[in-house]
């Protein structure tokens, strides 16, 4: 399977014969038909997400605008203003963002010598980009409402869309701050509303995802009653606490009315809607899924190796003497030494610990020239909000925003649940040790997701921004995080952090693998269980909450998985077609760039020298 760009070069210069041959002018000019329908569009399917219009630092959009072919320029519409929005999902909005993504992808797809096909191909590089980049947006979204029905199936969606949208305003500075307090309670007067058409929706759901869903309510809850109450300005108190309110008790009967939903035990995606949503989210077309799992196993395989092999000099200057007499043990007795005595020692602790690391982590990126970090970009490392860690089981981070004015991020580490035994306490502690901390200061904050909003804030215009910032291809937002923070222990760290980055490594391959064959096979939450704790070495509660995480969210672990790969895939792209290569250059043009599509992505950070092709060929 080949990507659509790579292909229609042949078919356009058939269709192309055949219609000259018939003394008949091909088509329409590119360019012209790809502007009617694409500038329009980013608008229009921007206004579809309050949240990525927020991150993509503006607050509002323009709806129903006309192109001006002759001047280049978009023109009419009605404004629509999101920094107080939630997102609307009745019926009529539904059918109304089925058909702005169904335009697209039809005019889009359209064969080249059909009325309203035009040769992508022959658009110039910018628009060739923005073309693959708006058709997988409009695909991915089509495929969420129609294939994944989750209007009607995720009930958890709905609030972590809510808690987001609630939480932004209190952490990311987009506009001025009495704007973002008004903001969260004017979302607070329409949540009632918001959870009614939620509850309408829903017709079904998973046991998992209803009881997510519960605990994610829960959690915000108990964000209004305290962080929103004690950041609101003293001026606005008495309308904050009715709208206040009135959201708590319609997210308590929103609660409660998730038991009456029918449910089921079955939460599996299953093979065809697994694999089409991982090409899909990842940005590429993608082999069966047989033979995904081979390619994955093996790469596992290579990192348990390679994890062996780090150890044994561990081993002998631990112990002395003889190696173990199995891997299992051999790697076993290691960590136990290596992250027994550096385990960290309170969820304070941790979290002290994680903000210093990411002062480290800027340093040497700019010191080793490993990303352009700028000296604006701020970090706090906070708890994960109660309504997220259900989907963040381990860390995650918000922002900053794309906006100018906004250069603070939220850094996430999710600490043991408040019911925690004492054995849980000490197992999170133990797989937060001092050099996992490390790891994931670099992934969630400096370089990895901290970063993107940070160096997107650079790009030249906020159509640019809304183009690329606005639901961003998941495989490059969370697959960015990983591949630099392989690259940063590559070129920087050696012994103990570097093991301890192997194990962590073999880990993230081993959640894609057991992703996948969760949802799209039939392995069993036992078997997965035991796969993560006896051969990726991962502390039994690290593993169940990673567990419950995949079977709410199938495809998360895979799809940053893959988008590890294809930024692999592009900085060798990159190297093959730059004289002068550079770290600290390309990741800064690759993040500038914003998130799209593999083959696109190569052509927009290598100055249109060579699209890649993921058969291995030059285009």
């Amino acid at each position: 399977m080949r990507h659509r760009h790579n292909t229609q070069t042949a078919a356009a210069a058939l269709a192309a014969a055949i219609l000259a041959a018939a003394g008949c002018t091909v088509g329409s000019y590119p360019p012209d038909e790809h502007n009617k329908l694409a500038k329009p569009f980013i608008h229009d399917s921007a206004a579809l997400d309050p949240f990525g219009v927020l991150m993509a630092g503006t607050t509002s959009v323009k709806t129903g605008q006309v192109f001006n072919l002759s001047d280049g320029v978009l023109e009419g519409g009605t404004e629509v203003q999101l920094l107080s929005a939630l997102p609307e999902f009745g019926s009529d909005a539904l059918a109304s963002q089925e058909q702005v993504y169904d335009s697209l992808i039809g005019a889009f797809t359209a064969p080249i010598e059909s009325d309203i096909g035009f040769d992508s191909s022959k658009l110039p590089p910018v628009l060739w980009t923005e073309h693959g980049t708006l058709l997988n947006r409009a695909e991915r979204m089509l495929f969420r409402i129609r294939d994944e029905r989750e209007p009607a199936t995720n009930p958890l969606k709905y609030i972590e869309r809510l808690g987001l949208l609630l939480y932004a305003p209190l952490q990311l500075n987009f506009a001025p701050q009495a704007d973002r307090a008004a903001a969260i309670v004017q979302r607070l007067n329409e949540t009632p509303g918001y959870l009614q058409v939620a509850t309408s929706n829903l017709q079904s759901a998973s046991n998992a995802r209803i009881e997510a869903a519960r605990e994610a309510t829960n959690g915000v809850i108990n964000l209004i009653r305290g962080e929103i109450a004690d950041g609101m300005p003293s001026g606005m108190k008495a309308n904050f606490e009715s709208a206040a309110d009135s959201a708590i008790a319609a997210l308590e009967a929103y609660r409660n009315s998730l038991a009456d939903l029918p449910s089921t035990d079955d939460w599996r995606a299953g093979a065809q809607l697994m694999h089409r949503k991982l090409e899909l989210d990842s940005g590429r077309p993608l082999a069966p899924i047989d033979t995904l799992i081979e390619e994955i196993t093996a790469d596992f395989e290579t990192a348990h190796s390679s994890l062996v092999s780090a150890a044994e000099p561990i081993n002998r200057r631990i112990y002395g003497g003889s190696r173990p007499r199995d891997d299992y043990r051999l790697i076993n007795d290691v960590l136990e030494v290596l992250e027994g005595e550096n385990r960290a020692r309170s969820t304070a602790g941790m979290l002290q610990q994680m903000a210093e690391d990411t002062d480290e982590a800027r340093e040497i990126c700019n010191e080793e020239e490993i990303a352009p970090v700028p000296e604006r970009l701020q970090l706090r490392v906070v708890e994960t909000p109660e309504f997220m860690r259900v989907s963040v089981p381990l860390g995650g981070s918000l922002g900053p925003s794309a906006a100018a004015s906004d250069n603070t991020a939220v850094v996430w580490l999710t600490p043991a649940p408040a019911d925690a035994s004492r054995a849980e306490l000490r197992s999170r502690l133990t797989t937060n040790n001092i050099y996992q901390l490390k790891l994931l200061a670099m992934r969630y904050g400096i370089p990895g997701y901290a970063l993107i909003g940070s160096l997107a804030s650079d790009m030249e215009s906020d159509q640019d921004k809304l183009t690329h910032m606005v639901e961003p291809l998941p495989g490059f937002i969370h697959g960015w995080p990983i591949y630099i923070t392989e690259t940063t222990v590559g070129t920087h760290y050696t012994g103990d952090v570097d093991f301890i980055w192997r194990k962590y490594k073999l880990q993230t391959i081993a959640a894609a693998l057991v992703d996948i064959q969760l949802h799209a096979k039939d392995l069993t939450m036992d078997d997965a269980q035991e796969f993560l704790t006896r051969r990726s070495y991962m502390e039994s509660s690290a593993a169940r909450a990673l567990l419950r995480s995949l079977e709410v969210n199938p495809a998360q672990a895979a799809t940053a998985y893959f988008g590890w790969k294809n930024w692999q895939l592009l900085r060798a792209h990159y190297q093959e077609t730059t004289q002068d290569f550079s770290l600290t250059s390309f990741h800064g043009k690759a993040l500038r760039a914003g998130s799209m599509p593999l083959v696109e992505f190569s052509y927009a950070v290598s100055e249109a020298k060579g699209r890649l092709s993921l058969d291995g060929e030059e285009e």
